[in-house]
């Protein structure tokens, strides 16, 4: 399988649209050095909890396009082996006959992804680990494999690798919305 799209897919359309909202929640901010105003300090709060919220969205929704194409273009020979070891819990009827291993795939990575309104909620958080996982199942191995390093923001120490620096991003929304706290200005602007 080749290039599976040559135009933008829904989720990177939408991704970019939805960084529109942080892109102007930083237009309110001054430009210059200097500590923080607290009103800085909150739009950079609220602008974290919105660009988790986007990152999040996306790797659900890219997962979920990225299973409908893999799962409508492999031959079953060559299902990931875990993908292969999930659906070998289906029954017999359900793969072969109706709703088939192709629908079965899809839906349990839309389950996985978005939840299933009964027994599964979805991916929790968006970190490195549940995001590879989210990725590996929809048909793609190591997705951040061979990612730039250089993407890594400067002010994050001790983080040499992406998923170290995804699950930065997960660490400071969880203290921002569940601890209550805006980021020390050392965070905000350095």
């Amino acid at each position: 399988m080749g290039h599976w799209t040559t135009s933008p897919t829904s989720a990177s359309t939408d991704l970019t649209s939805a960084l529109q909202v942080v892109d102007n929640l930083f237009d309110y901010m001054s430009d210059g050095r200097g500590k923080p105003s607290n009103k800085e300090r909150a739009l950079f709060a609220s602008a974290v909890v919105f660009l988790y919220g986007i990152w999040e969205n996306f790797a659900e929704c890219i997962a979920i396009e990225i299973a409908g194409r893999v799962s409508s273009e492999i031959p079953p020979d060559c299902i990931p082996a875990i993908v292969r070891a999930t659906l070998e819990k289906k029954p017999a009827w359900e793969l072969a006959v109706t709703p088939g291993w192709r629908v079965l795939w899809r839906e349990e990575v839309r389950s996985r992804a978005l939840g299933d309104g009964e027994k599964r909620y979805g991916m929790n958080s968006a970190g490195g680990d549940a995001v590879t996982s989210l990725l590996a199942l929809a048909g793609i191995s190591r997705p951040f494999e061979g990612t730039n390093g250089a993407i890594i923001p400067s002010h994050l120490k001790n983080v040499n690798t992406v998923l170290d620096a995804l699950d930065a991003l997960v660490k400071l929304r969880g203290e921002i919305v569940h601890m209550i706290r805006r980021p020390a200005p050392s965070v905000v602007f350095s």
